[in-house]
């Protein structure tokens, strides 16, 4: 973990601290650190701790390039530039390949690839298993087809019998009971995640009480705010998963993400289609109802 001062060269050779460089270049643009929060999906906290030095209060290591580049190209500075000049001075605990995505001019693009790359391999590993469930569903269809048969015909034996025996009360009640089977067609509704934004989706079919499931591939921190309450935060190792239950009747959940690459969301066994214009950190806001 960077402890200390980090300092950059201006142009009359004085040396300035790269935070006081950041939070200046900030200043003159006019704006915020709302602003910039908005803007880089980086937490307000986070941006503090970047202008003043405070590295031990960001999530690791793992991050201060990523978010120290975000804030310098937001405020007009060049973050490849300014990552390049420090590099013996900021932590070197990435691979070689996230270093190059990290400061690479093509940032975005790498992104943006990265997740077609994994949304086809993920449809590539369902293609077996979906073909399963098909399968299944058929064979279900037609048991079900064939008891549906069966129980029609035994009921009109019934109402045949109820007629000539009792007359026309209890042909009513045997029409009544073949209704009975219709009922049992209904379904649960399921969990459906519809995208309105790159950082925002609506979560329909939820139920009383829901579940969110976080997955990492990757190193990943993230944290789960429901209803303007923090009732999750935590870092995951790769292959590491959480399952968290959220409040009954919840309406607003808004999670945080430190490595949206690295991360896999699930809503009630429902898998949540990040946007490929999702930054690698993120806000997400899903809006459940009913």
């Amino acid at each position: 973990m960077i402890s200390g001062v980090i300092f950059m060269e201006n142009n009359k050779g004085k040396q300035v601290e790269i935070g006081k460089s950041l939070h200046d270049a900030r200043v003159a643009k006019g704006l915020s650190l709302d602003d910039i929060q908005k803007t880089t999906k980086i937490q307000k906290h986070y941006l503090e701790a970047i202008e003043q030095e405070n590295f031990d209060e960001l999530p690791g290591d793992f991050y201060v390039r990523a978010f120290i580049k975000q804030f310098a190209d937001t405020v007009g500075v060049d973050g490849t530039e300014l990552l390049n000049e420090h590099d013996e001075d900021l932590p070197d605990t990435q691979s070689p390949e996230y270093e190059e995505t990290v400061s690479g001019d093509n940032f975005s693009r790498r992104i943006a690839d990265s997740n077609r790359e994994q949304k086809r391999d993920s449809l590539r590993k369902l293609i077996p298993t979906a073909g399963i469930v098909i399968g299944i569903i058929i064979v279900v269809c037609v048991v079900w087809g064939v008891v549906v048969h069966t129980n029609n015909s035994s009921q009109t034996s019934i109402s045949s019998s109820s007629v000539s025996v009792t007359g026309s009360s209890e042909t009513s009640s045997s029409v009544k009971k073949n209704k009975k089977p219709a009922k049992q067609k209904s379904k649960k509704a399921k969990t459906t995640i519809k995208e309105v934004s790159a950082t925002e989706y609506n979560v329909k079919g939820a139920k009383k009480a829901n579940t969110v499931n976080l997955k990492a591939s990757d190193r990943a921190w993230s944290s789960v705010t429901v209803d303007g309450k923090q009732i999750y935060q935590g870092s995951l190792m790769a292959g590491n998963k959480k399952d968290i239950k959220l409040p009954e009747n919840a309406k607003k959940v808004v999670i945080s993400l430190g490595n949206v690459r690295g991360s896999k969301i699930d809503v009630n066994g429902t898998e949540l289609k990040l946007d490929k214009n999702t930054p690698l950190t993120a806000q997400l806001t899903l809006n459940f109802n009913k």
